[in-house]
């Protein structure tokens, strides 16, 4: 199992500790997933063997262990029976198992399941690290901005379902003005800063959300500009959430045209933290970053707003 990656890590400041985050019920299957695997694994079985005996398909069990698929109560007890699991065990693998069933805020949004982890994760995080090269992340997003974004997409939507997906953005972003919120470190492409989504004036009060929020203790934000060259980070955007006292304890998230994949093994966390690490050493620091956005929101704002 992967150790976690300390918040200091995200560059948080000296001293600054991460709180645990919300149970959310993604936290509560993943939990479940890992702590099933760990008994099958000390029990000898291969998950042939066990799709064997609950006379189901490996393919099921493969996706309740990778917290893919939640498993009902039965399966739960079926799985205590084969691993024999003691009393104690089962009623707390029961209940994680029913608490990962629980309705969660987001769950009436018309969002994939991928996009469904990532709010889950996010809001069970102590400390989330983000690389984002092409847009502002949605974390940071204004409505107006989250709108043009949208819109952009080319995907087609009524204007009630952009709405409810802006709203969905603007929830999500609740994480941050928690009294225990997560230690957020953002690394932006120059791009993501200068492309005119929504034009010249949602882009000028985008920066100047940034500028805003930046100012926060728990959140970290870096511009790798144009001139820092060729980088780690070029084939796409990736995040890392720490979740504290989770089995899977740290998450890597990498995004793509297809959806989002979640990796977290070892050898992941660590190849995605010492990246995230590569990309801090040669962003600009905290301040001429904040100097670089002001500057930048200066020059394309409308002549009127200047």
């Amino acid at each position: 199992m992967a150790s976690a990656i300390s918040s200091r890590a995200f560059g948080a400041p000296k001293g600054q500790l991460a709180m645990a985050g919300e149970r959310t019920p993604t936290l509560r299957r993943r939990e479940l997933a890992a702590r099933l695997r760990a008994l099958r694994r000390t029990s000898g079985l291969t998950i042939e063997e066990v799709a064997r005996e609950l006379a189901c398909s490996p393919t099921k069990i493969s996706r309740i262990e990778t917290g893919r698929r939640g498993a009902v109560l039965r399966d739960v007890r079926e799985l205590c029976r084969l691993y024999r699991v003691s009393p104690a065990e089962q009623d707390h693998l029961l209940t994680l198992a029913r608490e990962s069933k629980e309705r969660a805020w987001w769950q009436g949004y018309d969002i994939g399941a991928t996009y469904r982890t990532l709010i889950g994760l996010e809001s069970a995080a102590t400390a989330i690290a983000e690389y984002q090269p092409a847009v502002i992340p949605g974390l940071l997003q204004t409505p107006d901005y989250a709108r043009a974004l949208i819109r952009g997409t080319g995907e087609r939507r009524t204007e009630e379902e952009i709405e409810d997906q802006v709203t969905l953005r603007v929830t999500r972003q609740r994480i941050l003005d928690r009294s225990d919120p997560p230690y957020v470190s953002f690394i932006l492409d120059e791009a993501a800063i200068r492309r005119l989504i929504g034009g010249r004036s949602v882009l000028a009060n985008q920066l100047d959300a940034l500028l805003t929020i930046a100012g926060r203790s728990q959140i970290g934000l870096q511009v790798l500009d144009f001139e820092a060259g060729a980088h780690p980070a070029l084939r796409g955007p990736f995040g890392i959430v720490e979740i504290e006292e989770s089995p899977a304890s740290s998450i890597v998230f990498v995004e793509g045209h297809t959806g989002d994949i979640y990796l977290e093994g070892s050898a992941d966390l660590k190849r995605y933290q010492r990246m995230f690490d590569q990309l801090r050493s040669i962003a600009l620091s905290p301040k001429n970053s904040m100097d670089f956005i002001a500057a930048v929101r200066d020059e394309i704002r409308p002549p009127e707003h200047h």
